[in-house]
């Protein structure tokens, strides 16, 4: 009896130190991932505290007395942005409705907007804010909502460049402006299936049949649209100033502007974006007091508004994550899958 029990007692502390073993990397990978996230937030708050800095400390005396004179295009303005923002969002959470995570919902929406937290964020690092939280939500795990965020980008991506290679074809052969534009669509697209098919069997697996699908088409449509709201939004702030700004002009050098911006990884575009379109403000002969004003206001509306915004929504994404699990949220989130 004392030789069965004393190798029970051997085997059992065998069990115990490989299971602490097998725990321990578990552990640690999950203590470096915390680690990450605060140190992401902490990065995400002090890039916010010095943009909002350099924002407050600028000069905005003659944008508040342009906004005075130009009270009605106030609406259109803040129209214009929050369409662009709105068509974006609804295209993000269908791109994660096709991958199979739960994002048609309030939960799903307000994560979309407290990604605009992160506009500040250099190299569009920003965008991981979504995708960490909705793998914190439950929704699915970090790898598949990354892959579904990389699809939301490159979809976007693809939406830009077809519509600023419409409008400059549109200079050329206006007939040719829309044909050019899908013709760019189709030959994105089908790239990207042919690109899917030969990821098929590794970790970078698309679901069947994503690409050459009438979804996706609608979503690049939606982005198109979304950034043809921008453009407006622009051709609402310069339409009645001085100078030679077109409506195509506008078009043209919002979106234009956003991503070569972006390209240049500082944060939110910052300096390079307004850089350009002050230049090709400049190019159209509009006085410099009036560029100023213009490039100001412009991005006063499309960019520093929702920076606020989306900490607002990121307070509420994290007010859900922070919610313990009961057995009743289990329950009612079981019977709303099984009702969806």
């Amino acid at each position: 009896m004392a030789i069965v029990r004393s190798q029970d007692c051997r085997i059992s502390v065998f069990h115990q130190a490989g299971s602490a073993e097998t725990a321990a990397p578990g552990t640690m990978r999950a203590k470096i991932i915390k680690f990450a996230r605060l140190s992401a937030f902490v990065l995400l708050a002090i890039v916010t505290l010095v943009g909002i800095y350099s924002f407050m400390t600028g000069d905005w005396t003659m944008v508040i007395e342009y906004w005075r004179n130009n009270l009605e295009i106030i609406p259109l303005l803040i129209g214009f942005s929050i369409l662009d923002v709105a068509l974006e969002g609804i295209s993000w959470m269908w791109v994660y409705h096709r991958f199979q995570i739960r994002a048609l919902d309030k939960g799903g929406y307000a994560t979309y907007l407290a990604g605009r937290a992160g506009l500040l964020l250099p190299a569009q690092l920003g965008r991981l804010i979504r995708p960490d939280a909705m793998n914190k939500l439950g929704r699915a795990s970090l790898a598949e909502c990354l892959k579904a965020e990389a699809v939301v980008f490159v979809l976007d991506a693809l939406s830009v460049v077809a519509l600023l290679a419409g409008l400059f074809i549109y200079r050329i052969f206006p007939l040719a402006a829309v044909p050019a534009a899908v013709v760019v669509v189709l030959v994105c697209v089908f790239l990207g299936n042919r690109i899917a098919a030969m990821l098929t069997h590794t970790r970078m697996n698309m679901p069947s049949a994503f690409w050459w699908a009438w979804p996706t088409f609608f979503i690049v449509g939606l982005n198109m649209t979304g950034w043809v709201a921008h453009g407006l939004a622009l051709h609402v702030v310069v339409a009645d100033m001085p100078g030679d700004m077109t409506l195509w002009d506008s078009l043209f050098v919002a979106p234009g502007s956003a991503v070569l911006g972006v390209s240049t990884g500082l944060p939110g575009g910052l300096g390079a974006t307004e850089g350009i379109i002050g230049a090709s403000l400049r190019l159209r002969s509009v006085p410099m007091e009036h560029l100023a004003i213009a490039i100001a206001a412009f991005r006063l509306i499309t960019f520093w508004m929702w920076i606020p915004i989306g900490w607002a929504a990121l307070a509420v994404v994290n007010r859900r994550i922070a919610r313990p699990i009961t057995k009743e949220s289990v329950a009612k989130l079981s019977e709303s899958e099984l009702v969806g």
